[in-house]
């Protein structure tokens, strides 16, 4: 009886991931040309072509948003006006395999791999030194790339950023550990379109981000899901997810000592109630970054541009008219 219960459970399963599967060929069937917003345009960075959307006056100071996970460049939608109203050229990216960039032929999702987009979007746009706001995932990749290019930098701002800080690298198993869990890429794959770019589960993920429930809409989810028709969308998530699970305190945005010499000006934006990375995260790179500032946005989690966009676009502009 319990083997036939047992087996019963494993059917179930096998069913639910085939039909997932099939929902996600179905549906991931555009090119990134194809599914864009027409007002963005692509620029070659790195091994990419990266998809950005502008704002503001063309002969602004730059501002380039790098957003979190399962974001991309169209969730700033609250925002870029205000950006572009406090007197900034907004650039919003899409970091792949978010959004509507191309994903890159090695599968590369590092940290180091994104910074190097990003600074290869800044030399692609030819605009000298850039503000970099990078928010949740989008944190690391912008803190990274002010590390290693800090000329190319004039102030970075870390919104509730997930930056991971080690004393010390883990033990290399650790990865192996990741890549062993989930390192089969069509089950990964299948896992993924089952309770990943699944529609039905797309406001229950993005509930838990937020403190206030009541911002994660039918429309608001509905740009999130925008980039899931892109073909192979799901797959490219999966190896996204096995790098970020198995990254293990290589880059130096990862160390301690790598905020310590950090040689730009650096302002933390963080939700109070953000149970994603905790205020405390933000409290201890500020005691590492000699003249940093904090910025607590009561009432809000772990997206404060999307919980309070008024409140967030302001502290936000009050950031950059700080000398």
């Amino acid at each position: 009886m319990v083997l036939r219960f047992l087996g019963a459970g494993l059917l179930c399963v096998f069913l639910l991931l085939g039909l997932s599967w099939a929902r996600m060929l179905w549906v991931e069937d555009r090119s990134p040309r194809q599914a864009a917003p027409a007002q963005g345009r692509w620029l070659h960075a790195h091994d990419v072509e990266l998809y950005v959307q502008e704002f503001g006056d063309p002969a602004a100071p730059p501002l380039v948003l790098t957003h979190g996970t399962g974001a991309w460049s169209g969730t700033w939608d609250q925002n870029v006006q205000a950006m572009a109203a406090a007197g900034y050229r907004v650039i919003a990216v899409d970091l792949p395999p978010f959004g509507f960039s191309t994903r890159p032929a090695s599968r590369d999702y590092s940290r180091g791999a994104q910074a190097r987009r990003i600074i290869g979007l800044v030399d692609a746009l030819k605009l000298g030194p850039v503000t970099l706001l990078g928010h949740s995932y989008g944190g690391g990749p912008a803190a990274e790339a002010a590390m290693l290019q800090p000329d190319r930098v004039r102030r970075l701002i870390l919104v509730d950023a997930a930056i991971g800080l080690r004393e010390h690298p883990a033990p290399a198993e650790s990865a192996g550990i990741a890549a062993g869990l989930f390192g089969i890429r069509p089950l990964r794959t299948a896992l993924i379109a089952t309770v990943g770019t699944q529609p039905l589960f797309s406001e229950f993920w993005l509930r838990k981000f937020v403190a206030r429930k009541e911002v994660v809409t039918p429309s608001r989810t509905a740009i999130y899901r925008r980039p899931f028709v892109l073909e192979g969308f799901t797959a490219s998530l999966g190896d996204w997810a096995v790098q970020f699970a198995g990254e293990h305190g290589a880059s130096l945005s990862e160390k301690p000592e790598g905020f310590r010499k950090l040689s730009v000006p650096l302002t933390l934006v963080w939700g109070q109630e953000d149970a994603i990375t905790p205020l405390s995260q933000a409290q201890n790179l500020q005691q590492l970054v000699a003249g940093s500032r904090l910025v607590v946005l009561p009432g809000v989690g772990h997206i404060p541009q999307i919980e309070d966009p008024a409140l967030f676009n302001l502290r936000v502009a009050e950031a950059l008219k700080l000398p």
